[in-house]
Parts: C-alpha cells; structure tokens; sequence
C-alpha cells in the first residue's frame, strides 16, 4: 500500500441502481472495479450496505424537516424512494436487497485481485431504535429510569425490549430518533462492539468509523454523565482495546475516522491509520489562503494519516458551491498534498446535488452545457452519468498524473513563491522520489499573481521544469503569470 493512498467512495444502495432496478452486488460488472484501479484507487468504500430495518422506514423518515430536504434535492420523489438512513442499523449484517454474506466476501477476493481493498461502515455510537439486538444484548444499550422518559421523551425512549432506552446523540446536537445510544460504560458493550469489529475482518480489509471521537471516555462522559452518574469510568479507551484485538487477528486492517473537535491526534495515538481532515475543506471555503498554509505546517505524520477530501455524503457537492475553476485548484491541492486522498461517487462527473443519505434514487442533474464542455468528448463508460464533461475530463488528468509513484510514496515538502503581485494566494509544494521531481503551484484566489518565481532551497541548482499541461518548458521556478484560481503541475526534466 502506497504511503498516500486514494479512496473512493459510494453510496451503495444508489450506486447500485446504475446496474440494473434489482442488481445486487454479483452484478456489477468486473470493468468498474478495473475503472478504479487504472486511476490509481487503491480503497474502495461501499457505504450503507449493512441490514437495516426497512418495516420501520414509515416511522422514522418522513419528519417534516426530512421531507424537505428530499424535496430539495429530488422534486419528484416518493414514499417508495425512501429507504432509511444507513447510519441506523440493525445489526452487521448485509442488507438483503444487496446479495449475501458469501457475496461480499467474493467481492473483496475479487477487489484484493485488483489491488484494491474494500472498507466498509463501522458505526460506533448506535444501532437503530427498533434493532433486534434490543432483545438479544439488552446490555449493549444505554437504559435510563422512567424519570428520564418523563423529563425529557425527545431523548428516551421505550424500547421494543420495553426497556426505557436513550436515542444516539452527540454532546452538541439533538438526539436522532431513529437510533439507540450504545453504553461504553458498560462493559458487556465494550465487549460486544469489539467482536463486531473483530468479525467484520472476515468480510473487509478496513473500517470508516462514523463519528469515532463519540466513543472517547471524554466525549462519552460529556454526554451522558448526567444520566450516568453512578457509572464507573472505563480505565481504558474503547478504540485502543478494539484496534489492539483486531490487529492481532489482522494485522493489516485498515482504520479510519470520521472525527471532529480537534480530536484528530487524539484517534491516531489511540491507532486510527487515517483521520478526516474537515479542516481543510473549511479553510478551502474561506478563501482566505494563509490559514491553509499554516494547517500544512503540521507534524508529517499527521499529515501522512489526514483524509483530505472536498465532499462526502455528509458534505455539499463542491461542484454546487465552487465555481469550476475553483472546485479544480480545490481538488489539485487535495490531491497533491501528503494523507490520503479522498473522492466521492459523482464528484469527477461534476454533480452539483447533494442526496440525502435517506433516499434510494439520485436525480438525474443537467448537463452544464458550456461551450469547453461541447467540445470535449462523453464518457465511454456506461456507468458515468456526467454532468460537466469538463469535471469528467480534468479528474481523468488528475487521477493519471497524480497515480505516478512520486505522488503516492514519494517524499512532500512546502515551498514558498516571490511575486510582484498576490504572493500570498500562492500555495506551492514539491515531491521527490529520487531523481523525480514534481512542483505544485497553485493561485487559490481570484485575482491575477504577475512574476512569480518559485523559491527552491538549493540555491545553485538550476532546474527545468516541464508543465504536464501545456508541455512549457520553464528554468527555475520561473513561471510569470499565473491566473485566478490556475494551477501548474510541473515534472523536473531528465527525472
């Protein structure tokens, strides 16, 4: 596995659809998982396959709040479209209308064949409300007294067991009814989440863990300590005995954690491989360049362990919120940084709507129709629903300029540039694998930079630089005028 890997995600049971109104995973064709080795994928994450309790879809999907945004992003949607939330599970099992057990495990033969490995959904925090683990482990659960369910029956409560029971929540925002809070002060809990884990290296090489930070002692206790207040603290954190017992059986699986609040460190130490980086998206919003300088300042090995990415499910599309030529700087920087690299199901065709994660059927979106999008010709592949042609064809340049080894396990290091105007919007850094050298520049503002001059640490070398764009050949980081919002991606010659 390459120092800097790349991931590619999918929303399963949408994605699915492209094969066929009833295709199930067996029926995706070999080529689509050749389509993602050839531009340098190495994981591929199917989110939202897990067993879901579909009977109580009507009970907890169709608030006022949801409906909207349904309507939002599919005007003609229907009762039929809807299919639950993921994220709400009843156990750890494959939803039946995606194939079997047997099914993925041939599936991930089939991905480790091609040299990709399949990372699949963990959700630590809870199960759904209605889940048959509720009779089955009644100790997984947090339970409260009937006091609890009369102050305050937003958060709790009964349970199918008939148990008064808390709904997942985090320690800033609402409860979400369609869940059930899992106790990590419980140590039946602790133990039963842990031989999920355990058991899903049967199935997968790795695990995206929702909202990891929510099992933390800290976090835990800030949540709900109120409720537990006779609770014994864990001497221990979750993640470090559950990593630790997963790593002994599989050694190579991979984790990775949906984590917020400055949080990030505290889940690499604790044995996370890679972290979310939403930092960086933030900034990349601001417009405001130095505060993203100053986040590629950070030790190397957090950088190496960051996910950077520009959207996910829980993200807008950066084609609905960017301008084209802004949405490319964003994603030649995300892509040409240290970590690893991120894309989501429908971000290289340009889509500009983001799905709720409670809907089955996509829209279909209009094509961007420019005058470069006319020129240019259409996908060939008969999965590609592309919106912008001109998003299609820029992400096939990055995917194969960024697949060469130098990007991928080379070694990073951020420059500085000199320019007679807006020095400050340039973001600049070079790779080096032994002799290759690569040299990223990019204007990430809309006003024009004038003479600018990359600033290389080896004062007497002299080096040509060859735009893997335009073919210019320049000496010496020596680049002249670069545009609002352009980038250079640039080869040393003779590497």
């Amino acid at each position: 596995m390459p120092s800097h890997p790349s991931l590619y995600q999918i929303n399963t049971r949408v994605w699915i659809r492209r094969f066929g109104p009833n295709a199930r995973l067996n029926d995706v064709p070999e080529a689509f998982w050749d389509f993602l080795a050839d531009r340098g994928m190495d994981f591929v994450w199917l989110m939202g396959i897990w067993q879901t309790p579909d009977e109580a879809i009507p009970r907890y999907a169709f608030e006022p709040g949801l409906q909207q945004a349904y309507a939002e992003a599919l005007p003609d949607w229907k009762p039929e479209d809807v299919i639950g939330s993921p994220y709400a599970i009843d156990r750890y099992v494959i939803h039946e209308k995606l194939g079997t057990t047997a099914d993925l495990v041939k599936l991930r033969k089939l991905l480790n064949k091609k040299g990709l490995r399949l990372i699949l959904d963990f959700i630590p925090n809870h199960f759904h409300s209605e889940s048959a683990l509720h009779k089955e482990h009644p100790d997984l659960f947090l339970h409260a007294g009937e006091e609890w369910l009369q102050a305050d029956s937003f958060t709790f409560y009964r349970n199918p067991a008939g148990q008064i029971t808390a709904h997942g929540k985090d320690p800033y925002f609402a409860a979400w009814l369609d869940t059930a809070q899992v106790n990590y002060f419980q140590p039946q809990a602790v133990r039963f989440m842990t031989e999920q884990l355990v058991q899903l290296t049967d199935v997968c090489d790795g695990v995206r863990c929702d909202m990891a930070m929510l099992a933390l002692n800290e976090v835990f206790g800030r949540t709900w300590g109120h409720v537990l207040e006779n609770a014994t603290w864990p001497h221990s954190e979750f993640w470090e005995q559950a990593i630790r017992a997963v790593r002994d059986k599989a050694p190579s699986f991979t984790f990775i954690a949906e984590v917020y609040w400055n949080l990030e460190s505290r889940l690499q130490h604790l044995g996370f491989d890679y972290t979310y980086d939403k930092t960086l998206i933030d900034r990349l919003k601001t417009r405001n360049v130095d505060p993203i300088r100053w986040h590629l300042m950070a030790e190397p090995d957090y950088q190496d362990r960051s996910v950077r990415f520009l959207e996910n499910h829980d993200e807008e599309r950066v084609a609905g919120i960017f301008s084209r030529q802004r949405s490319e700087a964003a994603a030649v920087i995300t892509s040409t940084i240290p970590g690893m690299r991120f894309f989501f199901d429908g971000q290289w065709e340009g889509r500009r709507i983001r799905l709720p994660v409670q809907l089955g059927r996509e829209p279909v979106e209009a094509w961007c129709g420019c005058l470069t999008a006319r020129k240019l010709p259409l996908p060939k592949e008969p999965w590609v629903r592309s919106v912008c042609p001109c998003s299609w064809h820029f992400y096939e340049e990055l995917c194969r300029l960024t697949k060469d080894e130098v990007f991928r396990i080379g070694s990073w290091r951020q420059l500085s540039a000199e320019a007679l105007t807006n020095a400050a919007s340039l973001l600049v850094w070079e790779w080096r694998l032994g002799p290759a050298r690569r040299l990223v520049v990019t204007n990430y503002s809309e006003h024009l930079a004038q003479d600018v001059k990359v600033v290389l640490p080896e004062k007497a070398e002299h080096i040509t630089w060859r735009d893997t764009q335009s073919g210019q050949l320049t000496m010496d980081g020596v680049l002249g005028v670069v545009g609002p919002y352009e980038y250079r991606i640039m080869e040393s010659v003779g590497a």
